[in-house]
C-alpha cells in the first residue's frame, strides 16, 4: 500500500529553545506554548528530529489547551468554521436571500421581504443549505479519490447530520458522511473518509483495521483529538 499524506501533517509547531545545563531533550507543551529545554550547545538539528517524531503528540496537547469555546451558538457568536478556519459572519438585506464567502467572511444575505422576526431561523436555513451544498461537491470527489487510492470501492455516498457520529460504513458499501465535516480542515475530512472506506477492508475496529487507517493517515490521532476538541462548534 502507498501512503498518502495531507500537506498539512508536514507543518512543524512554533516553538521555542531554553538552552540549560541538562543532559537530556525535553519537549513542555503548557498554555499552547512548545518549549524545548535542551542541553547546552545541542545540535539544532537534533531538536528539529524530536519535534517531527513528536508532532502528533504536541498537536494533542495544544488542542487540549485550548480555551474551551462559550455555551453559544454561531449566530451570537457571528463567527462560524469553514475549511477548519474561523470566518467572520456578516449578517445583512438584500433582494436575494443567499449565501457568499469572500476570504475570511461569509455572508447571509436575506430578502428584504422577510420578516425580523423570522431572520434567525433564515440564518440558519440558507446557512445549512449552503454548507449541504459545498459538502455534495466536495465530498464526492474527495471520497472516489481516496476509494481509488485504497484500492477499495463503495455503492454510494450518503450524507447526513448526526451528533455523535461523523460517518459510517454499512455491509452493502454505502458510506455516510456528516455533512457538517465541510467545517472541518481537508486532513480532517480525509480521516473520516479514510476511516469509513477502510472498513470496505475490515468490517470492526481491530488493529488490522487501524493498520489500514494509519498506512493512508499516519497521525490519525491528530484528527481525532481536533473533532473531539471542535465537536461542538460542528454540530450545534
Amino acid at each position: 500500500m502507498s501512503t498518502i499524506m495531507p500537506a498539512d501533517y508536514q507543518q512543524q509547531p512554533d516553538y521555542q529553545i531554553v538552552y540549560s545545563r541538562r543532559k537530556t531533550l525535553a519537549i513542555v507543551v503548557s498554555k499552547g506554548q512548545v518549549t524545548v529545554r535542551a542541553p547546552a550547545g545541542c545540535d539544532i538539528k537534533q531538536i528539529r528530529q524530536l519535534i517531527a517524531a513528536k508532532q502528533p503528540w504536541i498537536q494533542r496537547h495544544l488542542l487540549r489547551q485550548q480555551a474551551l469555546t462559550p455555551a453559544v451558538n454561531w449566530q451570537q457568536r457571528a463567527a462560524i468554521l469553514i475549511d477548519g478556519r474561523l470566518r467572520k459572519v456578516v449578517f445583512c438585506r438584500a433582494t436575494k436571500s443567499e449565501v457568499l464567502l469572500d476570504n475570511d467572511k461569509l455572508f447571509i444575505a436575506v430578502n428584504e421581504r422577510v420578516a425580523s422576526a423570522k431572520l434567525a431561523a433564515w440564518h440558519d436555513k440558507l446557512l445549512n443549505d449552503w454548507l449541504k451544498a459545498q459538502a455534495i461537491v466536495r465530498f464526492n470527489q474527495r471520497l472516489s479519490t481516496w476509494a481509488d487510492a485504497m484500492a477499495v470501492d463503495y455503492r454510494e455516498l450518503k450524507l447526513g447530520q448526526w451528533q455523535r457520529r461523523w460517518g459510517y460504513c454499512d455491509s452493502i458499501g454505502v458510506i455516510g458522511l456528516n455533512w457538517r465535516l465541510v467545517m472541518a480542515p481537508a486532513w480532517v475530512t480525509d480521516y473520516v473518509m479514510v476511516h469509513e472506506l477502510a472498513h470496505r477492508v475490515v468490517m470492526d475496529h481491530s488493529p488490522r483495521f487501524w493498520q489500514t487507517v494509519r498506512c493512508y493517515v499516519p497521525d490519525y490521532q491528530q484528527a481525532q483529538a481536533w473533532l473531539s476538541h471542535f465537536q461542538q462548534q460542528l454540530v450545534e
